[in-house]
C-alpha cells in the first residue's frame, strides 16, 4: 500500500472560499481522501481561534499534526504527491506567482472588512487598490505561462491549481479581468475542467455574505 492511499487529511477553514479554496482545489486535483470542517466566521470563529497554534486558518491536519498557512499547505501537498516542479529554480519562479496572488487576497479581504463595518470611504479606497493590482498580476502571469499552457512548466503543478482557484474568485470580483489575457483564462479553464474540481464547483456552497461579490462598488 502506498503512502498516497494511507494518507487522510483534515482541512479546517472558515465557511468562506477565500484562502481555503486553493487548498480545496489541490486536494481534489490530487484525488486524496480528506475531510473538511467549515467554521462559521460570524458565530464561532472568535471562540475557536485558540485551538490553532497561530490563531489562523486554513489548517491541514496530517497524521495528528497541524500545518498552517495556505501557501505552505499547498506546497507541501504538491511536493508530497508529486505535483511539483523538481527544478529548484523553476519552483522558486513559480513561488513568485503564488506569493503575488496570495498577497492580493489581503486587499480583497480589507475591502470586505470595510464593507462589513459600513465604512464606505475605506471600502472604496481598498477596492481601488484591488482594481489596480489584479490586472497587473494577471499581466505578469500571462508572460509566465509556457507554450504547454502551465506556469513556468511543461506540465501541471500545484501552482497552476493554486492560481486557477484564485483566478476563479477574482474574475467574479472584477468582471472582464481575464478578457485581455487568453493564456490565463485557458489555464483557469483547464484546471476547472478536471473532473474532481468540476464536481466541486457544481456542489460547493454559495458565497458567504462576507465575501459576496455583489455590492463591492
Amino acid at each position: 500500500m502506498t503512502s498516497r492511499t494511507r494518507m487522510t487529511y483534515h482541512l479546517a477553514y472558515l465557511d468562506l472560499r477565500a484562502r481555503g479554496e486553493p487548498v480545496r482545489w489541490i486536494l481534489r486535483a490530487l484525488d486524496v481522501p480528506f475531510t473538511e470542517e467549515r467554521i462559521d466566521l460570524l458565530e464561532n470563529w472568535i471562540g475557536r481561534k485558540h485551538e490553532f497554534e497561530w490563531g489562523r486558518v486554513p489548517v491541514l491536519v496530517c497524521e495528528g499534526q497541524q500545518l498552517h498557512q495556505t501557501t505552505t499547505i499547498c506546497r507541501y501537498l504538491g511536493e508530497k504527491h508529486h505535483l511539483a516542479s523538481t527544478d529548484i529554480w523553476k519552483a522558486a519562479l513559480q513561488q513568485e506567482v503564488v506569493e503575488a496572488f496570495h498577497d492580493a487576497s489581503a486587499h480583497v479581504a480589507f475591502t470586505f472588512f470595510a464593507r462589513m463595518r459600513q465604512d464606505k470611504v475605506q471600502q472604496q479606497f481598498m477596492w481601488e487598490k484591488v482594481k489596480t493590482r489584479l490586472p497587473e498580476l494577471v499581466q505578469i502571469l500571462e508572460a509566465r505561462i509556457t507554450d504547454q499552457g502551465w506556469i513556468r512548466s511543461c506540465k501541471m503543478t500545484w501552482v497552476d491549481v493554486f492560481v486557477a482557484a484564485y483566478l476563479d474568485l477574482y474574475k467574479d470580483y472584477l468582471p472582464g479581468l481575464l478578457d485581455s489575457f487568453p493564456k490565463s483564462k485557458e489555464l483557469m479553464d483547464r484546471v476547472k475542467a478536471l473532473p474532481s474540481i468540476k464536481a466541486w464547483i457544481e456542489k460547493r456552497p454559495n458565497w458567504h455574505k462576507f465575501e459576496e461579490p455583489q455590492g463591492l462598488v
